[in-house]
């Protein structure tokens, strides 16, 4: 039997209810998930998956899984939300789209307005989560870290929702690779620091389970000096979703281990690492509503680099308040004079992230 792992600490980091959850190959264990956490998730976690032919390849493994054994059903809505009882119920796509480039469901404030449309029309829904194509190989970091920041404005206006993270698919090798690599170390390190749920699709590409010597193997190639994780030539192949079955049955395993994960359960794996940071977590305080420039109290939690920005609640960059080091202490940060309305500001740290919804009344 494979041994399960799923890395989980105590939520301190962000505003999510619930801590950091990494999914990644060692996850794709369907058989160690008690029945009881998936009716659960059939009966109580309605989600929101937006997504692209990529992205289909989840959706391709909760299929085949369920063909073999329906007890693991689950139905998916084009564009609306089913009430199937006794499935998994999904709402994938957006209420006007089914195949969902980044510009609509983060990038852009229309499509942050069609994800808050699903949410806002759809209250019962518990998680949301849309996934990479092929961005990340030629994203840069700024990009990259606007589709972070713009997670991390849902979260603070959807608190009830949990949203999952995504690593970008790991086919590309050479150049492109790489960047794919650095960007998805990226999102990585940003989930792990802060908190937030990450299913690891980059990780799944990488790894096959060998039935002949019950083991993982992980294919990568090298470049620069550096051994770079890529699809394994197992899942070689462009039958379902540019990839093969086999490589679709261990994403759907993994998406079921996550959603027990969300739901409660607690995994069978081992917690890996050296433990809960004992740092204390940031903290962002600010007196709201407020006239003119927001007075924030910021508390990184540790000595570094620090950022604060303010976005509008579309999710526009209005402007960054601070860039630099902060002690660890509390420090005391003026936005700058803003037009009367709704903003998020998002403080992030090299412990963690935090944000607050404010409301400016404008004046002087």
């Amino acid at each position: 039997m494979r041994t399960g792992v799923v890395l989980v600490a105590v939520a301190v980091l962000s505003s999510a209810a619930m801590g950091q959850v990494v999914i990644d190959h060692t996850c794709a264990v369907l058989e160690e998930v008690p029945d009881s956490w998936i009716l659960e998730v059939q009966d109580n976690w309605p989600s929101h998956y937006a997504h692209t032919s990529h992205g289909s390849q989840l959706t391709w493994g909760l299929y085949f899984i369920e063909d073999d054994d329906d007890f693991y059903a689950y139905e998916t809505g084009s564009s609306y939300l089913p009430s199937a009882s006794g499935s998994w119920c999904i709402f994938d796509g957006q209420e006007s789209a089914t195949y969902i480039t980044p510009d609509l469901y983060w990038e852009t404030a229309a499509g942050m307005d069609m994800t808050r449309a699903v949410l806002d029309n759809n209250p019962e829904i518990r998680t949301s989560m849309w996934c990479w194509c092929t961005q990340v190989n030629y994203y840069n970091e700024a990009q990259v870290q606007a589709y972070l920041d713009s997670m991390s404005v849902l979260e603070s206006e959807y608190p009830d929702v949990t949203f999952v993270y995504l690593t970008g698919n790991a086919q590309e090798t050479g150049s492109s690779g790489y960047n794919r690599w650095q960007r998805n170390d990226q999102i990585r390190d940003f989930c792990i620091s802060g908190g937030k749920v990450l299913y690891d699709f980059a990780d799944l590409d990488a790894w096959w389970y060998d039935p002949s010597t019950s083991s993982w193997e992980q294919h990568t190639y090298e470049y620069g000096g550096y051994d770079i994780p890529a699809e394994h030539p197992q899942f070689y192949g462009d039958e379902y979703g540019h990839t093969t079955a086999e490589s679709c049955r261990q994403k759907g395993e993994a998406l079921w281990y996550m959603m027990a994960v969300i739901a409660g359960w607690q995994g069978t794996g081992i917690v890996e690492g050296p433990g809960p940071d004992p740092r204390p977590g940031p903290s962002l305080t600010v007196e709201s509503p407020f006239n003119g420039s927001a007075t924030l109290w910021c508390t990184p939690g540790s000595e570094g680099e620090v950022t604060v920005v303010v976005y509008s609640v579309d999710g526009r960059l209005v402007r960054e308040s601070w860039s630099g080091e902060m002690d660890p202490g509390t420090a005391v940060v003026e936005t700058g004079p803003l037009d009367p309305g709704v903003y998020i500001v998002c403080m992030r740290t090299c412990s963690g992230s935090c944000s607050r919804t404010m409301v400016s009344l404008g004046g002087p």
